[in-house]
């Protein structure tokens, strides 16, 4: 199913898409994912802790390839059918959870993520789930309070479940400091 959402403002009087469509990813766009992740990555450059994301690896292949059969990948493509971003999730239990969102640099502004969470938040209510959770950065504006402003509630060392404690001392392992990080849910109305 393809979702035709009309875009926001521009940014800066930046021309941005006219439209913007939310739909699975395809096996056949893993490259064009990976490349995007790369690019947005490119807003950490400006963080002198954080810059070696810049240039650090991306969600490999074969865990593109498996969440796109599981029908939790979705791409957003902007005046035609080529992804400029992509939500990649999972359902963990009761809950979906976001490992991963990224918008190429060139289409960030426009509210594409925004409209990616979205999508995934109204997959995980038709299919009956408790929350979205995911893990960011606490201060950086594009992280914590971004998901802030979208509803999602900062979880608090004690309010973690088992699962969000293990993915966050993962992505501690993985060079993310732990101190930095942060689990975050979006609790779901029961339907």
């Amino acid at each position: 199913m393809v979702t035709l959402i009309p875009v926001d403002g521009a940014p800066l009087g930046r021309p941005g898409p006219s439209t913007v469509a939310i739909r699975p990813a395809r096996k056949d766009e893993v490259e064009a994912l990976q490349r995007i992740e790369r690019s947005a990555a490119q807003a950490f450059r400006l963080i002198e802790a954080l810059s070696w994301i810049a240039t650090g690896d991306v969600q490999d292949a074969g865990r593109h390839l498996d969440l796109i059969g599981k029908g939790t990948n979705w791409v957003a493509t902007a005046d035609g059918d080529d992804p400029v971003g992509f939500l990649s999730a999972e359902i963990a239990g009761p809950e979906l959870h976001i490992w991963e969102i990224s918008v190429d640099h060139l289409h960030q502004g426009f509210g594409i993520g925004r409209k990616l969470i979205r999508h995934a938040v109204a997959e995980a209510q038709a299919r009956g789930l408790a929350a979205v959770t995911l893990t960011t950065f606490r201060t950086i504006p594009w992280n914590c309070p971004f998901y802030e402003r979208l509803g999602f509630s900062l979880l608090d060392e004690a309010g973690l479940s088992p699962r969000l404690a293990g993915v966050l001392e993962a992505e501690a392992g993985h060079g993310l400091p732990r101190d930095t990080r942060c689990a975050m849910r979006l609790t779901l109305p029961a339907t």
